[in-house]
């Protein structure tokens, strides 16, 4: 049984605050991370920031700038460890003055992150805006996306390896709904699990039956969420393990929750209560099991936690 927990990094001065990780291991089981750092959030100076951790010696490398546009706020950082071996990074570029007004973006890496391509545009769709993990299935490749304007989901899908991508259509709530996360279940059913918007209330939930195409119209669930990001993982026991705000109105306390895949969920374990931020969680679980979640801490800095599924087990 092993549990740890460790910042990814200290407050730097240079970029005070950090929001939004997300996390993908990399071909010889070491980590790599994401994040977006700055004065603020959508302040000019913000980019794309990076660290990698070392397997054997469990720790974080310096956070290095990833991907810098002059005088445009990046953020939404998602990668795609891919089988040809390339490494993928989606993310969001600000144009005018907020996240509304965001191009997604393409950059390829051939190895392993320590260079890359000129950032390629995706599509000329202000406001289309990344946050989970991909969804991949045999011979798709699914990006869970929303419209930041509409406060709709959606999801971007590529039949031919990333060659080319296309948008379903929006995933609709009455309140609105971002940041869909979904996993597969089995053939073409999947589930997704989605945040909803606005003053806060319950995650909200929806089916597709034929791979991503269709999604059924979402229903809520019992759970919290106070307008914040979520992540949901199918873990190797098929099981489904869920990282949120088990609030209704404020980002702490920061939990996890086990379900079976009939989504019976047991009371969530806290893993943060004190009254600050503590938000947008991103869950990994590695080809050796091991579990691993980052998140933000207090706008200041990433957090990361790493455990397996026996303190799991425990736990809940």
């Amino acid at each position: 049984m092993r549990f740890k927990t460790q910042p990814i990094f200290t407050q730097p001065a240079d970029y005070p605050m950090a929001h939004c990780a997300t996390l993908a291991e990399l071909p010889n089981g070491d980590l790599i991370a994401a994040w977006f750092g700055g004065s603020y959030e959508t302040a000019p100076d913000q980019i794309l920031l990076t660290a990698r951790y070392d397997l054997r010696r469990e720790c974080w490398s310096k956070p290095q700038p990833l991907a810098v546009m002059e005088g445009k706020a990046l953020g939404q950082p998602v990668f795609w460890v891919r089988q040809d071996g390339e490494l993928w990074l989606f993310f969001d570029a600000i144009q005018e003055r907020d996240w509304r007004s965001a191009l997604p973006f393409l950059q390829r890496s051939a190895d392993e992150g320590c260079t890359w391509s000129a950032p390629q545009l995706l599509f000329d769709y202000p406001g289309l805006m990344f946050r989970s993990r991909l969804c991949l299935l045999p011979g798709r490749a699914i990006i869970p996306a929303y419209d930041e304007n509409r406060w709709e989901s959606l999801m971007m899908i590529s039949d031919d390896d990333g060659k080319s991508w296309r948008l379903t259509a929006p995933i609709v709530t009455p309140q609105g709904n971002i940041h869909p996360c979904p996993v597969h279940l089995e053939g073409g059913h999947l589930l997704a699990y989605l945040r909803t918007g606005g003053r806060g209330g319950v995650i909200w939930r929806t089916f597709s039956f034929d791979g991503g195409e269709h999604w059924e119209t979402p229903e809520p669930t019992t759970l919290p969420n106070p307008n914040s990001g979520i992540d949901l993982l199918r873990l190797h026991s098929d099981r489904l393990l869920l990282a949120y705000n088990p609030s209704a109105e404020r980002r702490t306390p920061l939990a996890l929750a086990v379900a079976s895949l009939r989504e019976d969920w047991r009371p969530p374990r806290i893993l943060e209560d004190e009254a600050y931020e503590f938000s947008y969680p991103t869950l990994l679980q590695t080809r050796t099991h091991d579990i691993h979640l980052v998140y933000t801490y207090r706008r200041r800095h990433i957090q990361h936690v790493s455990f397996d599924e026996a303190w799991l087990e425990e736990a809940t």
